[in-house]
């Protein structure tokens, strides 16, 4: 999907908005250039309470991994708040979208301007130039007055911008009657359940693989959500757990080992049923009680993550997700769970400490066969060392 929240991302101490996920939006605009447009992910903004963001008193761990860490987050998000991309330096965007025209990336923005479209800015990607470097947060954006485009080191105005995209309202929801009524009914308490709207019989199918073919079942992993089953009104019941927030807290290169051996395991589980995941991001993530264990949820196995090289310039809805592309943003979802953040653009580089760095870069290989499998990747975290990292005196 096309990157974070815009005007405050949902790991910023500040938030002000956070992005409703939705299925992916394919749509036309004229192109900058002569050139055919292939697609355009759209992504929607919603306003969010600050009022469940957790304490930020949380002592950090005084180990030289969480230290380095610290300074990580400190970094970005010094560069993050100076950037005139998005606020709080710059205006508030009105929308975001990515499109593919003739193989190349282009990021558009639409900022308030008081006009009833408001100003479009579109980006190319182009590393190593002006406009791939504002993607990246290594350069500023420019001032500029009505609609441009940056190709590269070009800056041009747009004669005739394209359009916001329309609000991605329409309901792709699937008729889910026949599968839910083969699920038991469960009286939901609020302090011990959480329940959401089925959308789609995939995911209602993937969740009872995952529990043996059975509602509420034996789960095949620990790692992942299970399936209670429907409630008076035909809502999907699970059990509650912590969400991503607990990633805002730093924590020991132990606990970080822990959990991405907990997703790998999780991960192996599902693509032992021949289910890839698609999405897997820090919003699919949930976390126990004692923030020991890691769950992963959200196995609708529609819509995703366009991150992997060999998905993102698919223009079409089955992109050609793989077990690879699982472990391509595998790799991302590293980084996000150290920073405790999604990154403002899927191109900003967040460099990880050492001995993660290394995992991160296996996974994010441009190339799929290049990648470790499931089984390399544990044998790689499990031997990481985690006395090395010891306390700073």
């Amino acid at each position: 999907m096309a990157g974070a929240a815009l005007n405050g991302e949902l790991g910023d101490a500040r938030p002000e908005l956070a992005r409703a996920h939705h299925p992916t939006t394919f749509i036309l605009h004229t192109p900058p250039t002569s050139a055919k447009i292939t697609t355009v992910y759209c992504s929607q903004l919603t306003p969010t309470s600050t009022s469940s963001w957790p304490s930020m008193s949380h002592t950090v761990p005084n180990d030289a991994f969480a230290q380095a860490v610290l300074h990580l987050r400190a970094d970005y998000q010094n560069v993050r708040d100076s950037a005139r991309l998005v606020p709080p330096a710059g205006r508030p965007v009105v929308e975001q979208s990515i499109d593919v025209v003739e193989d190349l990336v282009y990021h558009t923005y639409w900022y308030e301007d008081g006009s009833p479209q408001g100003q479009c800015i579109r980006l190319a990607d182009i590393p190593g130039t002006l406009s791939g470097d504002i993607l990246r947060l290594r350069r500023d954006l420019p001032i500029l007055d009505g609609d441009h485009e940056i190709i590269g080191d070009q800056i041009r105005r747009l004669a005739d911008a394209p359009k916001p995209p329309p609000p991605c309202e329409e309901d792709t929801s699937e008729d889910l009657a026949a599968v839910l009524a083969s699920l038991p009914m469960v009286e939901v308490d609020p302090d011990k359940h959480f329940v959401k709207k089925g959308k789609y019989e995939s995911e209602i199918r993937n969740l009872l693989k995952c529990q043996g073919g059975s509602c509420p079942g034996v789960p095949i992993s620990p790692y992942i959500i299970r399936l209670l089953g429907r409630s008076s009104n035909d809502e999907l019941v699970f059990e509650k757990f912590k969400s991503r927030y607990v990633l805002a807290f730093v924590r020991t290169l132990d606990i970080y080992k822990s959990w991405i051996l907990q997703l790998i395991s999780g991960l192996r589980s599902l693509h032992s049923l021949g289910i890839v995941h698609r999405d897997l991001r820090i919003d699919n993530l949930l976390f126990s009680p004692d923030n020991t264990n890691i769950l992963i949820c959200d196995l609708e196995g529609q819509w995703g993550n366009r991150l992997a090289p060999e998905v993102s310039r698919q223009p079409i809805l089955d992109a050609g997700w793989t077990e690879k592309s699982d472990i391509y943003d595998l790799g991302h979802m590293i980084k996000g769970m150290v920073y405790g953040n999604a990154p403002i653009t899927n191109l900003v580089e967040w460099p990880v400490p050492p001995p993660l760095s290394g995992i991160v870069e296996a996974c994010t290989r441009e190339l799929p066969h290049e990648r470790p499998s499931l089984e390399e990747l544990c044998i790689m975290i499990d031997g990481i060392n985690v006395a090395n990292s010891g306390k700073i005196k």
